[in-house]
């Protein structure tokens, strides 16, 4: 049993009472290190091609939140698919294109009651980033109807939690990646940070879904009872449009074939590692979530070196 940092919780609860907790509530937990995430690593094959890599499909942005959408696409290919398509408002496209040609884009009116686009060409999908409250219909469609590993962030935690009634619909192809307040807003108001990840576990086991929890030390449930701590990030990254870049790596190795647990494991630990990096370039206080996203690089960089 690998011990776990005196601050996990905020330094708001013995640490003997949270270890017999986790003992009694769960199959096993982790604190995710560099020696546990390095084998779940893909070697990529040396005749691969971008098909390999998988089509992720990303549903974000809206008006004045057209940033959401290209930091979590950029994101996403940084992190190694093989293709992205961006389904965003048509004030977004030129915006998304322009900063990130690699990606492709389809229209999205949520003016009209539509239905989501064909899924066949994909293999995940991220929803939320900056999608505004008016994408509730396409949320609704997915939980009804898709069956594809789906993240659901930002906005589309606000727009989950106001149809509790569908909670009943999440699945273990789902990765709900909720900061304390979006979680709480699914939830209830929690007095602790330990009482929120006593919840956290009980929800995963209830709805069948994976709970990344945005945090200090950022814990991740499972269906089965597993909790995992994640051993990287800094509070440099408490900066706006990080989040959504968490969004663009985890639904990029989704699309990678990665299972819903190391995906949400490994992305983690990859958003911390980068923003790790970030922070030792550009210091803290000065990080943003662009530089983020170019301290991916550096994680697969140490991989491959290896």
């Amino acid at each position: 049993m690998k011990k776990l940092p005196d601050d996990i919780f905020g330094g708001e609860e013995n640490i003997e009472s949270v270890i017999q907790f986790l003992e009694k509530n769960s199959t096993g937990y982790e604190y995710f290190d560099e020696a546990a995430i390095s084998p779940l690593i893909k070697p990529r094959e040396l005749a691969a091609h971008k098909g390999l890599f998988g089509h992720a499909l990303l549903i974000a942005g809206s008006e004045g939140k057209i940033g959401a959408a290209i930091l979590s696409a950029k994101a996403a290919l940084r992190a190694g698919c093989g293709l992205l398509t961006a389904w965003v408002p048509s004030n977004a496209v030129v915006p998304l294109l322009s900063a990130l040609p690699e990606a492709m884009s389809t229209v999205r009116d949520d003016s009209k009651q539509i239905d989501i686009p064909s899924l066949e060409r994909f293999k995940a999908i991220g929803f939320g980033p900056g999608v505004g409250m008016q994408a509730g219909n396409a949320l609704l469609r997915l939980l009804e109807n898709n069956q594809l590993p789906l993240v659901i962030d930002a906005d589309g935690l606000t727009l989950l939690s106001q149809h509790r009634d569908k909670y009943t619909l999440l699945a273990p192809h789902i990765i709900l990646t909720p900061h304390p307040g979006e979680f709480d807003r699914l939830t209830h108001v929690h007095v602790s940070v330990f009482e929120r990840c006593k919840t956290q576990l009980a929800f995963s086991k209830q709805y069948y879904v994976t709970v990344l929890l945005k945090g200090r030390h950022t814990s991740i449930t499972t269906p089965e009872g597993k909790i995992f701590f994640n051993a990287t990030g800094n509070n440099g990254m408490a900066t706006a449009g990080s989040g959504d870049v968490l969004t663009g790596i985890i639904t990029s190795l989704l699309a990678q074939a990665y299972t819903t647990e190391t995906a949400a494991v490994m992305g983690a630990y990859l958003h911390g590692y980068a923003g790790d990096r970030a922070a030792e370039s550009v210091s803290k206080t000065s990080l943003i979530a662009s530089d983020i996203i170019e301290g991916i690089s550096s994680f697969f960089l140490a991989f491959e070196k290896s």
